[in-house]
């Protein structure tokens, strides 16, 4: 199975509600996670971040401000329920999950947190890590499975998908796509990444638009951001994809993955 090799953290977070009710809570929990990683990691306070000698090694930096080279964070912010979050940590950064998930407890009212095995998902409060060649062997025994997919914004020939032009193999081809560039830029380049043609039969029964708002600080505005809900239901061979699926769960799909869109939830 070609399905990448990077490693990953995953922690789960519950915590007393925030006063308001996010709907792009990755943008907020993420200007949280930087505060906290700025403060505890600083060393020269009155030093330019960009022309810190230490900018290379610092935390912060490279959680908030060298990714930039590689397109995105090397973490994925989900929330589970209105006052649960969910982060999974990639590459490196996974290593680094105890700091990250200290800085959470640092600003949240916590009334549980620790991190999750991906084979018993148990909330644990040892450090786990796993990595995505020990997804491929992961068995699913339904011959059916619903995948809800929440704000996902896909492209096709430089074009926005439409309801009604979505197709199960745009979300294949969507998952393939996220996999491999987690792959490419935060795990082993020699390995490939490949998903096999989908041999069962799938089912659109739901599709729907929705403009979520965020407002910018340094725009001073609310911005409309134009996304999609859909829900496509599998039958029949579903076993050979489902480490994929799974993998789609952790990272989501599409743009701004790495802030909550494209949230992909597995239902048997």
């Amino acid at each position: 199975m070609q399905i990448g090799n990077f490693n990953f953290s995953i922690i789960e977070l519950k915590f007393e509600p925030v006063e308001r009710d996010y709907r792009f809570y990755g943008s907020y929990y993420r200007g949280m996670l930087g505060r906290y990683l700025k403060r505890r990691f600083c060393v020269l306070r009155d030093a330019d971040c960009d022309s810190c000698p230490l900018n290379d090694k610092c935390l912060y930096m490279l959680s908030f401000e060298k990714y930039r080279d590689v397109l995105f964070p090397p973490y994925v912010i989900n929330r589970a329920n209105r006052d649960g979050l969910r982060v999974v940590f990639v590459g490196s950064f996974s290593e680094f999950s105890e700091v990250y998930l200290n800085a959470f407890k640092n600003q949240l009212k916590i009334t549980d947190a620790g991190f999750i095995n991906p084979f018993s998902n148990g909330l644990y409060s040892r450090k786990i890590l796993t990595n995505a060649v020990d997804i491929a062997e992961m068995d699913f025994k339904s011959d059916s499975l619903i995948l809800d997919i929440r704000f996902v914004r896909l492209k096709k020939n430089s074009k926005m998908i439409s309801c009604e032009e979505l197709e199960f193999n745009d979300i294949l081809k969507a998952i393939e796509k996220r996999i491999y560039l987690i792959n490419k830029f935060y795990g082993d380049k020699s390995y490939k990444v490949f998903i096999p043609p989908f041999e069962g039969k799938w089912e659109k029964t739901a599709c729907n638009y929705e403009n979520v708002k965020r407002y910018s600080n340094r725009k001073k505005r609310t911005m409309n951001i134009p996304s999609m809900n859909c829900t496509f239901k599998l039958y029949g061979n579903i076993e050979e994809i489902y480490p994929y699926l799974y993998l789609a769960n952790l990272l989501n799909i599409g743009t701004n993955a790495s802030m909550g869109f494209g949230g992909v939830f597995l239902d048997s």
